[in-house]
């Protein structure tokens, strides 16, 4: 947890049990005939060295980085020791044109890797020319519900409460959901194929297989309430909305606030800006400080 992405997830946490006074401290002095007196001093206590280095800006040297797709081509300054995974074309599916051409997708993985959203450990970048990606298919429009991330569908907390990364990465559907789905679409004879599978795999009614041996029953499917999901608040849509200039160009800047419905404390802050002008998408999923950096280095290529 020293990377600056935990820093930006557990910001919350950080200040947990701070109470904001500063606690009076006496401090006894002596003078030179022996008299004492008692001063009483504020203290304040400072952050320790640990605290220090997860919130101490980073200097790192920018690096010049081509990004190129079919359509056009930009180049960015990335820090060093960033890297750059190329992810491939974004699908529309709401609705598809196949006359358009699909965007070109990159995720810039600082070292210390936050985890993956949209399949990306770091901040992704599309770049168009027709249209950019925006969310469960559709593509990318200003004040869009839940237009920090392409994935559809809710998505698993991506961290404890400690600030570590969790192995969870997509929720496809709530339990209960998925429970409802399979018995409505299956229905008798959904029971009927379940029967004929147990009857090839050699199980007897009694719950033993042919050869006497007992089968283990798959453990049971959670509630909602066990599922820690990201949940963005304002039912998704953006709480920060704003156009700006950006060395000379037009960008869309938005944020989101998401927290985890069972690991309290736990808040991540998604922005994306749109550059307008070169046509680009840049998601920081977790509020990274260096990704501004990134975005006014922008330009063709």
């Amino acid at each position: 947890m020293r990377g600056l992405w935990a820093g930006a997830v557990t910001a919350a946490l950080l200040c947990a049990g701070c109470s904001g006074d500063d606690e009076p401290v006496e401090v006894t002095t002596t003078d030179s005939a022996g008299r004492t007196t008692v001063i009483t001093q504020e203290a304040t206590e400072e952050p320790t060295a640990t605290e220090q280095d997860d919130i101490a800006p980073t200097t790192a040297a920018m690096v010049s980085t081509l990004l190129e797709g079919p359509g056009t081509s930009v180049e960015i300054d990335l820090p060093e020791g960033w890297t750059v995974q190329e992810l491939g074309e974004a699908e529309r599916t709401l609705p598809p044109d196949p006359t358009d051409q699909a965007p070109q997708q990159w995720c810039l993985v600082p070292p210390s890797a936050p985890p993956a959203i949209d399949g990306c450990s770091g901040v992704l970048v599309a770049v168009g020319p027709d249209w950019l990606p925006g969310h469960a298919g559709a593509a990318y429009s200003l004040r869009q519900v839940e237009g920090w991330r392409s994935t559809p569908g809710a998505l698993a907390c991506p961290v404890d409460e400690d600030g570590e990364p969790t192995d969870a990465a997509v929720v496809t559907a709530t339990p209960d959901e998925e429970a409802a789905d399979d018995e409505a679409a299956d229905g008798e004879a959904g029971d009927e194929a379940a029967n004929d599978d147990n009857a090839q795999d050699g199980m007897a009614d009694d719950g033993l297989t042919d050869d006497g041996a007992e089968v283990t029953a798959p453990p049971p499917t959670p509630d909602d309430s066990e599922v820690d999901l990201l949940v963005t608040a304002s039912e998704g849509m953006p709480l920060t909305s704003v156009e700006s200039e950006v060395a000379g160009r037009t960008v869309t800047y938005e944020t989101w606030r998401a927290t985890c419905s069972l690991s309290e404390g736990v808040v991540i802050s998604p922005q994306v800006w749109h550059d307008r002008d070169l046509n680009v998408l840049v998601r920081d999923y977790f509020g990274l400080p260096t990704t501004i950096a990134i975005v006014e280095s922008l330009r063709a290529a």
